[in-house]
C-alpha cells in the first residue's frame, strides 16, 4: 500500500506541478459516534507557502477515496483544498453494511456522516469556512443526502447524473427492482449478497426508504447536471424543480439544470447510443465547470454564472438531421419549459394512436417467462444505453406496437410523458413496460424515452387504471415520422420480472379501450420556435 501511494504522489508532483500530496496520509475523520472515515486531503501550494485560508471541496466516495478522479486535481492546482472521502459502507470489509444509511441526517440520534465531515473541514487551519462538495453518480447521491443534514458552513454543490430518493429513482423506480442496474452496482461496490436480500425484503417500506430520501429544498446553491438518457434523469429534474421551488428565498435563483443527450457514461465515451456524439452536443452555449461554478460561490469571482440561464437543455432531433427544428440547445428560467401543452393520443383500433376515444375492443399482451422482452438501449448502466433501434422486439408476438399516422409537420415533445392504461391481469403480479419510440419511414425504430409499473394481483374482473410514467424527454419529431408506443410485460434484464418460477407462457394482462376505458399516452407538445443561431 505504502508503494503504490509513494507511486500516486510522484504522479501527482509531475502532472500537477502546483499540488503538495504532503498530507496524502489517510486522516481518520472522527464521526459522532466515534467511527473514523478514512479521508485523502490534498492542499495547494498557496496554503503551504503562505498561509492563506482556502476553499475546501469534498467528495464523499461510497466506493472509496481511491476511486479518485484525476480532474479533481485541477482544482487543487487552481488553489482549493480538496478531501477525497471513504463512506462508512466501503469500510466495512464483510461487505453487510448498506450504503448510504449514515450519509444523511441523523436518525433518531444517529450518525450523520456528511455534517459532521463538513463541519470537521471547514474547522481546520488549511480552510476559511467554507466548504463544497461535487462528485457525480455515487458521489452525487452522497452530496443529495448531505444537503439534507443542512451542515451550516456547506457552500455550494456540483450534482451530475444523482438520485435524490433512492427507491424512486435508483432501486424501484415504478415500483419494480431495477436489476441490472442494483445488482451490478452492488457487485461493484463488493457488497454481501444479503444487502441484495435486504433491498428487495424492503421493497414498498416507507419507513426504510424515507431515510434515503433527500427530495427537499436545498439551503444552498445546487448545480444539476443530466442525460436524456441517464439512469437518473427524472431525479435530477425532480430535485432542481424542489430545489427551485422549495429552497430559501434568496437561494432559489441561484440554482442551475443542464440536460443534454448524454446517457450515464458520456464523459467515458463519444457515442450516444449507436450515434457519434458531435461537439455542439457536448457542452450547451453557456457552460458551467465544476471550476467555474466553486469560483463563483466559494470565491465570489463574477464569472458569468450569475447571469447565466437556469436552464439549458438539449432537444433531440431525427438522428439523420431530416428536420429544420431539433438537435439544438434552448434555453428557459424554469422546467418544465413554457408552451408545452399536453396532448392525448388513445389507443385505438388497428393498433393506432389518434386524438380520438376508440370504440371497445381489447388487445392481449403475452409473455415468455425464460425469454423476457429484452431490453435494447434506454436509461442504463452496464448496459449499452441510448437511442437503440428496437425493432428486435417488434418480431416477438409478446409485444403489441401502437403508432400515429405519418405526421404532417414536426412535433416537439418536451416534458413529461404519461400512459393511462386500463388493463386487467389477473390474481398474479405482472409489470407494464413501455417505450416511446420515434418511427422512420425507412423502418428504424429509435427508443426516446421509456417506463414501467409493478402490478399487484387484481381482486376484480373489471379493468384497473395504472398509470405508467415514462419519465421527461426533449425530442423532436419529423414531419413523415411516426410516434410509437410499444407496450410489453417486461422490460429485461433493465427491469426485473414477476414472472414465477416454472410458469407457463401465456397472457400477462389485456389492454382495453373505449369510451369508458380511455387508454392513453399524454405528451407535453411544444409550440414551435425559431432556434437561437448560437445554440445550433
Amino acid at each position: 500500500m505504502k508503494h503504490c501511494i509513494a507511486f500516486f504522489l510522484l504522479f501527482i508532483s509531475l502532472v500537477f506541478p502546483n499540488v503538495t500530496a504532503e498530507t496524502n496520509d489517510i486522516v481518520e475523520i472522527q464521526m459522532r459516534d466515534d467511527a473514523r472515515l478514512p479521508t485523502d486531503i490534498f492542499l495547494p501550494k498557496k496554503w503551504l507557502e503562505s498561509k492563506i485560508k482556502v476553499p475546501c471541496i469534498l467528495v464523499r466516495h461510497p466506493l472509496g477515496k481511491d476511486h479518485f478522479n484525476p480532474s479533481w486535481f485541477e482544482l487543487v492546482q487552481s488553489g482549493y483544498a480538496l478531501a477525497v472521502q471513504s463512506t462508512r459502507s466501503i469500510c466495512d470489509e464483510s461487505g453487510k453494511t448498506m450504503p448510504y444509511m449514515t450519509d444523511g441526517p441523523d436518525k433518531d440520534g444517529g450518525p450523520s456522516d456528511g455534517y459532521d465531515t463538513v463541519q470537521w473541514l471547514s474547522r481546520q487551519p488549511f480552510c476559511n469556512g467554507s466548504v463544497s462538495t461535487i462528485g457525480m453518480s455515487a458521489t452525487g447521491i452522497t452530496q443529495f443526502l448531505l444537503a439534507a443534514s443542512k451542515p451550516p458552513n456547506l457552500t455550494c454543490q456540483y450534482i451530475e447524473m444523482a438520485a435524490p430518493s433512492m427507491y424512486h429513482y435508483a432501486v424501484f423506480p415504478g415500483g419494480q427492482l431495477r436489476k441490472e442496474q442494483v445488482e451490478g452496482w452492488l457487485k461493484l461496490s463488493q457488497r454481501n449478497e444479503s444487502v441484495l436480500a435486504l433491498l428487495k425484503s424492503k421493497k414498498g417500506d416507507d419507513s426504510f426508504w424515507n431515510h434515503l430520501n433527500a427530495l427537499q429544498g436545498p439551503t444552498v446553491p445546487q448545480m444539476h447536471v443530466g442525460g436524456w438518457y441517464d439512469i437518473f434523469l427524472q431525479g435530477t429534474i425532480d430535485a432542481f424543480i424542489t430545489a427551485q421551488e422549495h429552497s430559501k428565498p434568496d437561494v432559489r435563483s441561484q440554482h442551475r439544470l443542464i440536460i443534454g443527450p448524454w446517457g450515464h457514461k458520456w464523459k467515458m465515451t463519444d457515442k450516444f447510443g449507436p450515434f457519434a456524439l458531435k461537439d455542439d452536443q457536448k457542452k450547451p452555449p453557456f457552460p458551467i465547470s465544476e471550476e467555474t461554478w466553486l469560483d463563483y460561490h466559494a470565491r465570489h469571482i463574477e464569472n458569468g454564472v450569475k447571469t447565466s440561464p437556469p436552464v439549458q437543455y438539449y432537444v433531440m432531433g431525427p438522428f439523420d438531421n431530416s428536420s429544420i427544428h431539433g438537435n439544438e440547445w434552448k434555453t428557459s428560467d424554469v422546467w418544465p419549459p413554457k408552451g408545452a401543452e399536453y396532448a392525448r393520443y388513445y389507443l385505438g383500433k388497428d393498433l393506432l394512436l389518434s386524438t380520438s376515444v376508440a370504440d371497445k375492443e381489447s388487445r392481449k399482451v403475452t409473455f415468455h417467462a425464460k425469454d423476457p422482452s429484452p431490453t435494447i438501449g434506454g436509461r442504463n448502466l452496464f448496459l449499452p444505453d441510448g437511442p437503440f433501434d428496437i425493432k428486435e422486439c417488434l418480431s416477438r408476438d409478446d409485444s403489441l406496437l401502437y403508432s400515429t399516422l405519418p405526421l404532417k409537420e414536426e412535433t416537439e415533445v418536451t416534458g413529461r410523458v404519461l400512459a393511462h392504461l386500463y388493463l386487467t391481469s389477473g390474481t398474479k403480479e405482472r409489470d407494464v413496460a413501455l417505450r416511446l419510440v420515434d418511427i422512420y419511414p425507412t423502418g428504424e425504430h429509435y427508443l426516446i424515452a421509456e417506463g414501467t409499473t409493478h402490478m399487484s394481483p387484481q381482486a376484480s374482473s373489471e379493468p384497473t387504471h395504472v398509470l405508467v410514467d415514462l419519465w421527461t424527454t426533449s425530442m423532436v419529431f419529423a414531419k413523415g415520422h411516426k410516434i410509437g408506443l410499444l407496450i410489453t410485460a417486461s422490460n429485461f434484464p433493465a427491469y426485473e420480472t414477476s414472472f414465477e418460477e416454472g410458469e407457463k407462457d401465456g397472457t400477462a394482462f389485456t389492454l382495453h379501450a373505449s369510451h369508458t376505458c380511455p387508454s392513453s399516452i399524454l405528451l407535453p407538445v411544444m409550440k414551435m420556435t425559431k432556434p437561437l443561431d448560437c445554440c445550433r
